[in-house]
């Protein structure tokens, strides 16, 4: 392939069945923008899908069904800035996939610069051999540019060539196939227009958020057109130029696309906005320079490496895709982080992937970290409201965001199965709350950002502290409080069986994290000044009676416990009808349980079987050591046998119809079964990459199990945390694992930890300001700038 590339991820073949997914792997983005992977010469088909996002830009539309209106709110298809294709002079037509027979086909994508290359060999009706090379970049130099570049070059002809291309605003939101029943049109007020030959300029708005849209291109080819011509389309504009081509020689034509937005805070309207900067814009090989320059630091600071190659590429392949999403660029920005990024799949919407992805963040780039926290902080006066409308005091945030904060969890989804349609009650998932606050405090730990947690922090913690109080009742024959009507992190259970209204009550993990969320208010405001302290205090109206009573019922929060001493996932699930998983997987592969049971008039509701981790989450999310402390503050003993026994248990509840579960599993099992959780881990690593996955990839990456991978790596395997005071260190790293360094930084320096298979090695950086303290099993000791401290690890 091009010379000076080491090509990261290769497609060597031509797939249809496997190019959307392919076209997810292989999208580039910058923070800003996403663009799919799709070729120039593809349309939305079925086969390809093209795509272009802008982080932050949401349209809400609304539809009819079961005879009530439904609004979903989505990040729109943006005008497609990348058509171009050729026909030679006395050809076929223009080409596209199937009409030229395909001698050979690779598709790859190169890391370290931030490039795809595409290379085809094509064989027309005459016998005509053509060589396609085709490079494209999302600039991270300049966050508002991509570009492609298309060589051609003729193997055994000469003869005149034409190239055509444009802009197309005739574009949908139609990736996801169960949103296909929503009106998917978001784009209004399309106008193409040609600024000068070669320079094409396409404005449009979005329809509802009535966010104006300006993208301009600029095409050139590098010998010279011989002719232009350009035509106004119902919902676009597009141009053709030619030029001579020579056996042997390739032929380039570069598009560069200015993509702008009402949300850039621009002085000028988009559109003029657009143009101005294509103007000044270099041509490809400059970009790319740029391009590779830009990208050199981020890889550095990503900072993870591994001896065994599958795990380092996998490493390197989630960092580089989380990168593309929470870009330096994103630190500027009120947009927060998508679950599957700046695609289609979940609308773009913000869940608790956000919460997910801090710890990558927060020990690389802090800046990024500070803004996902920032998004939840501005919504923060949606979340009271929220909470006010249902009688409860503090912050309630939503279970999916979006540009305001309000709740946009779909009121229904479609069942193909049994052609109906029926309510979404995963609104009631109130543990992202304590998600959000417990990310707040870990971040505030790891940075040294005492001016968050002074101006924004604190008061974020406080507020859902608040609410968890006032959710929690209070039962005078137990003493013990009770959270009703909600649903866990496991999704398929939403009522009880056979009930009228929605919610579970008591779900251990949202118990135990709302627990959490109350003991740290008294942490949180120890930390402040007394002034502002003070003033906190005043301005939320917050006395120690309250205090006190959050503390009270933090002590007291119920927990569902089976007949033999383990916790339940929620108070009856003991009593659900059993599951046969395996054979469900036989006879009805890749279909939801949910969705098949529904077709046959039964419900999932009444079986015991879970969509994803649930209980796991718990001591996946809290450190060894931090679940039993919360615990015995309940006034529950929980020893490591208990624990182990208690996933025993709940495991064999599992579907992992979500990319989440197995994360949770490979942590939660880090140092109870090391063998089974290395196992989730290495099924992690190949989620989106290996064909056999789940074909949703192709709506969107998986970027939260992205993370969760690098978390169970640094958190669990590793053992890192970043206390108050100093860096802890418990590693659990299962036999498999190998060799592993990791760079990052904390409030207490520069840092490097290396796992050699036998010892943890923790190395400072030369230039920290002082000593760190680090403690390693109970043990405490002090680690001096540029030096190194050691500790053995025995299985």
């Amino acid at each position: 392939m091009a010379g000076g590339h080491r090509w990261d991820v290769v497609f060597d073949h031509y797939a249809p069945e496997d190019e959307r997914r392919r076209e997810t792997l292989l999208a580039l983005g910058n923070g800003v923008l996403l663009v799919r992977a799709t070729a120039p010469w593809a349309a939305a088909d079925g086969t390809h899908y093209p795509g272009t996002y802008r982080a932050g830009l949401y349209d809400r539309l609304t539809d009819r069904i079961e005879g009530e209106e439904a609004a979903n709110e989505s990040v729109p298809n943006l005008p497609n800035w990348l058509p171009l294709t050729f026909r030679i002079a006395d050809g076929e037509g223009w080409f596209r996939f199937g009409r030229m027979e395909l001698l050979d086909y690779r598709h790859a994508l190169d890391m370290r610069h931030g490039l795809t290359c595409r290379m085809l060999r094509l064989r027309d009706a005459s016998g005509r051999i053509t060589r396609l090379r085709e490079l494209r970049l999302v600039s991270m130099a300049r966050p508002h540019l991509a570009a492609l570049r298309l060589e051609l070059t003729p193997e055994n002809w000469s003869g005149a060539v034409a190239f055509h291309g444009g802009i197309d605003g005739g574009v949908a939101n139609t990736n996801v196939a169960s949103d296909r029943r929503h009106d998917g049109r978001h784009l209004t007020e399309q106008q193409g227009e040609r600024a000068a030959p070669g320079l094409l300029l396409l404005r449009a708005r979005t329809r509802q958020s009535r966010i104006g849209i300006g993208i301009a291109t600029r095409t050139t080819l590098e010998a010279g057109a011989t002719f232009a011509t350009s035509a106004a389309l119902p919902f676009g504009i597009a141009e053709s130029l030619g030029a001579t081509a020579w056996e042997g020689e390739a032929l380039a034509v570069e598009k560069v696309a200015a993509i702008r937005c009402d949300l850039d805070g621009a002085a000028d309207e988009p559109g003029t906005a657009a143009l101005a900067e294509l103007r000044a814009a270099p041509g490809f090989a400059a970009l790319a320079v740029e391009q590779a320059a830009a990208w050199a630091p981020l890889r550095a600071s990503i900072g993870l490496r591994a001896a065994r190659a599958p795990l380092d590429r996998a490493l390197g392949f989630h960092g580089f895709h989380l990168l593309q999403t929470a870009s330096p660029h994103a630190a500027a920005m009120d947009a927060g982080f998508p679950a599957r990024g700046w695609q289609e799949a979940y609308r773009g919407q913000i869940f608790w992937e956000d919460c997910l992805v801090l710890p990558f963040l927060e020990l690389r780039f802090p800046a990024t970290a500070r803004a996902a926290l920032l998004y939840r902080w501005r919504r923060l006066e949606a979340a009271r409201q929220a909470a006010r409308l249902l009688g409860y005091r503090g912050a309630m945030f939503p279970w999916r965001s979006a540009r305001d904060g309000s709740e946009q969890t779909p009121r229904f989804q479609f069942n193909d199965l049994s052609g109906g349609w029926t309510r979404d009650h995963t609104h009631l998932e109130r543990h992202v709350g304590a998600a959000i606050a417990q990310a707040a405090w870990r971040y505030v730990l790891a940075s040294g950002d005492e001016a968050f947690l002074e101006a924004h922090g604190a008061e974020l913690i406080l507020e859902i502290a608040r609410f968890w109080a006032s959710i929690a009742r209070h039962d005078p024959s137990t003493g013990r409080y009770h959270i009703r009507g909600v649903v866990g992190p496991d999704e398929y259970h939403l009522r009880y069986p056979g009930a009228a209204q929605p919610g579970i009550d008591d779900n251990a993990y949202t118990n135990v994290m709302a627990a959490r969320s109350l003991t740290l208010a008294p942490a949180v405001l120890e930390r402040l000044s007394p002034a502002r302290r003070a003033a906190l205090c005043r301005q939320l109206r917050l006395g120690t009676e309250e205090l006190a009573g959050w503390d009270h019922i933090s002590r007291r929060i119920a927990l569902p416990f089976r007949q033999d001493g383990t916790i339940d996932q929620f108070a009856g699930f003991e009593r659900l009808r059993p599951f046969d998983i395996g054979g469900f997987m036989a006879a009805h592969p890749g279909q939801r349980v949910d969705h098949v049971l529904a077709a046959r008039g039964d419900s999932v509701d009444a079986y015991a079987v879970a969509k994803q981790a649930d209980l796991l989450m718990l001591p996946h999310t809290l450190p060894h050591g931090e679940l039993q402390r919360l615990l015995a503050h309940l006034g529950h003993a929980m020893d490591d046998t208990l624990l182990r026994r208690t996933l025993e248990v709940h495991l064999p509840h599992h579907m992992h119809d979500s990319s989440l579960s197995r994360a949770a599993c490979a942590g939660a099992l880090a140092r109870l079964d090391p063998a089974r959780s290395w196992s989730f881990f290495r099924h992690m690593l190949r989620s989106d990459p290996e064909q056999a996955a789940s074909s949703s990839t192709a709506e969107g990456a998986h970027l939260g199990a992205m993370a969760c991978a690098i978390d169970v790596l640094q958190r669990h395997y590793l053992g890192l945390r970043v206390q108050a005071d100093a860096l802890a260190l418990d590693p659990a790293p299962p036999s498999q694992l190998g060799p592993v360094r990791m760079r990052f930084r904390c409030r207490f320096g520069m840092f490097e930890l290396h796992w050699s298979g036998e010892a943890l090695r923790l190395c400072g950086a030369p230039d920290n300001v002082a000593t760190a303290l680090v403690r390693y099993q109970g043990e405490e000791r002090r680690l001096a700038p540029g030096a190194t401290l050691e500790f053995p690890v025995t299985a």
